[in-house]
Order: structure tokens, then sequence, then C-alpha cells
């Protein structure tokens, strides 16, 4: 087996597949890329069993094969190389893989290719096509806030929805909450809803190029066609929690205050609030909102005002500051409304002013007032 390549294409092809491959796995084969070269093309596969991804790449081909190349090492190889010409030479008997560039070389070992578990063939159901662009911002505004918490797995994925033309993608761990949707111009082939893991979404985020891709879904799996990539992954088999029903509908009194200013003076205060709740303190009046925080523990305190507009009764409320920043973070219009009601009911965070057009309301809820 033998092919040349330019090193800064293949370490941009080794860094989509990065995100695939397990660090520690009970089956060490996982810990290497598939090569498969045909002709002019390399096709290299990365895969956990959950998750795989293929990508093709045009080489300068001299003699097919296929073998599993030690992924760790060869991308630590391929990253430090300056941009040159790097030739590969594989014995496919004993495993031996020499690169060789101007000036050095460099000798792994890899694995039999047949030690390698198979791709399962994909069977699609239903097919739709989002713009690149568009899928990026569903991943983006939904997969910061999903569960890592193991035994509520239904949490671990952002939902998928389609009810005619209108597609929603849903997230939450339980203290907040994101529902992101869009309007199509025709209805949306998705028969059932499906959960979609956060680690594929997390891949296809990072491997997609301009463009379209096209999802299809299977009975298990779904599959992610962009470019020369290919990710098919595990749908989550469990039942999404009833999160329409969590989205308070009674939320009159309305904050509009400056995205970035109160991201950064909600930064400022929480510097000084308790380590274990990370709690901040929010009074609205009519044109300032006071955020505050205490640390009774170490004595620290801290309280800026800032200028808004509040259409309601005078209001005190408290947030963990993580997860306020994290979901002020997600948005991107200069300007934000958060919807109250009362204290311990939760706030409802929306795009507001110019260029808030984007259908996508994120939920936090309140955390006690100390004292």
């Amino acid at each position: 087996m033998k092919f040349t390549v330019n090193s800064t294409e293949l370490q941009r092809t080794l860094s989509k597949l990065g995100g695939v491959i397990p660090t520690k796995s009970t089956m060490p084969i996982l810990e290497n890329i598939l090569f498969d070269l045909s002709g002019g093309v390399l096709t290299l596969t990365a895969t956990d069993l959950a998750i795989s991804l293929t990508v093709s790449q045009a080489v300068d081909g001299k003699e097919d094969g296929r073998i599993a190349v030690p992924a760790k090492r060869l991308m630590d190889t391929i990253r430090s190389l300056p941009d040159t010409t790097a030739s590969f030479t594989i014995d496919t008997g004993t495993n031996k893989i020499r690169i060789h560039t101007d000036t050095g070389q460099y000798q792994l070992t890899g694995e039999g290719a047949k030690e390698y578990p198979q791709i399962p063939p994909f069977k699609s159901q239903e097919q739709f096509t989002l713009d690149t662009s568009l899928l990026r911002k569903i991943i983006y505004r939904t997969v910061f806030a999903v569960s890592s918490d193991e035994l509520r797995p239904a949490m671990m994925g952002v939902l998928f929805q389609a009810k005619g033309e209108e597609f929603s993608a849903v997230s939450t761990d339980g203290h907040r909450l994101v529902r992101f949707r869009h309007t199509f111009s025709s209805p949306v082939s998705l028969e059932k809803d499906i959960i979609v893991p956060s680690k594929a979404l997390h891949v296809v985020a990072k491997s997609i190029e301009d463009g379209e891709t096209t999802i299809g879904i299977s009975e298990t799996h779904i599959r992610f066609t962009f470019g020369d990539s290919v990710l098919v992954s595990r749908l989550i088999d469990e039942t999404y929690p009833n999160y329409e029903s969590v989205i308070p509908a009674d939320n009159t009194k309305v904050l509009k205050v400056q995205r970035e200013s109160a991201i950064a003076s909600i930064r400022r205060v929480a510097l000084y609030a308790s380590a274990t709740t990370h709690q901040v303190r929010f009074q609205m009046g009519e044109d300032n909102l006071e955020i505050s925080a205490q640390d009774v523990d170490f004595g620290g305190e801290a309280s800026e005002k800032i200028s808004c507009s509040f259409n309601g009764e005078p209001l005190e409320i408290g947030f963990n500051s993580v997860y306020l920043i994290d979901i002020l973070s997600h948005l991107d219009t200069d300007e934000i409304q958060m919807r109250f009601s009362t204290a311990t009911r939760a706030g409802i965070v929306e795009p507001a002013g110019p260029g808030s057009q984007e259908n996508v309301i994120m939920l936090v809820m309140p955390v006690r007032l100390a004292g």
C-alpha cells in the first residue's frame, strides 16, 4: 500500500475524525483509524461503535490496500509537520507503516484491517436536507444545554421534532432548557421524534463544510452526509421528557437589557459568589437592574447596576451564574429580553430588538435566594 499526500490536507481530515476516537477503550482496535486506499481516493474511518465517521480524501495513490493506523501517534506526527509532502509506504503483511518527508522518516506499527469493526449498512427510512449554516445554528443553540447525567440518558441528546413545515430542536439538563424552531417552505420528513446524542452533534459541528447536509433516519440510527464525509450515529432509544409542560405561559414581567453588558456584569459579580452555588441576585426596577453576589464563607460581596427596561413590579430573583452566562452567550442579538412571573418560577430568555426574528427560547430555573 503506497500513497503520497500533502500533510496539511491530511491534518485537516484527521482533525475531523479526532472527536470520534475513544481515548480509552476496552477494544484497543478502536484507538485506530482505518485507512482504505482505492485508486486516488483514501477513505479514513473512525468509530467508537456508537458513532462512525468516514471521510474521503484525494491522494496520489500508487498501490491500493487497507490497514488500521494508531490514531494518536499518527495525528501527533502529522500535526507537528510543516506544510510538506508525506509519502506513506505500508506493508500490510507485517503492518509496518513508514512515513517519509523531505527532512525525516517515521515508522509505526498498525493493525490488520480485518480486526477493525465493520460499519453496519445504513437503510434510510426518512430523509431531509438542511443548509449547513442552519444546522450549525441548531447545534450551537442547543447542544450546550444537554445533560451529562448517565442516569437520565434521554437528556444526553438533542430532541428533533417535525410537525409539517415546523422543525424543533430541544435540549435540557433539568436546570435550563432550549427550544429552537425553524419553519420550512415545505413539510419536513420526520414521522417520529428522535433523540440525537450530543457527541455526534459536536462532531458534525466540527466537521461540516459550507453547502448542504443530508440527514437520513433509520429505525435506530441517524446519518449526516456532507461534502466527502458521512457520520452515522445510534439514536438514543428513550422517551424525552414533556418539555412543553415546564415552559411557563404567564411570564408577563419583561426585562430588556443589552446582552454583552449583562454578560460582563454577571461575570464580574460572580467572582464574589459562593463557589458552591454560584448564585447571583437580580433586583429589577423600572430602569435599572442591580446584579449582586455574596460569599458568606469568605466574606466577599459585589454589586453592579446596569440600565434596562422593566415593565413589572420590582422583583428579586436568584440564578446560578454559570447557567445564566451559558444561556446569554449562546444568543447573538445585541438585546435580549427575560420574562418572569415570580421569584420561584423559571425565567425565559429570548432575543429582542433588531435581528431577533429567530424563534428560540431559553429557560433557566431560579435558585432560592440565600437569606
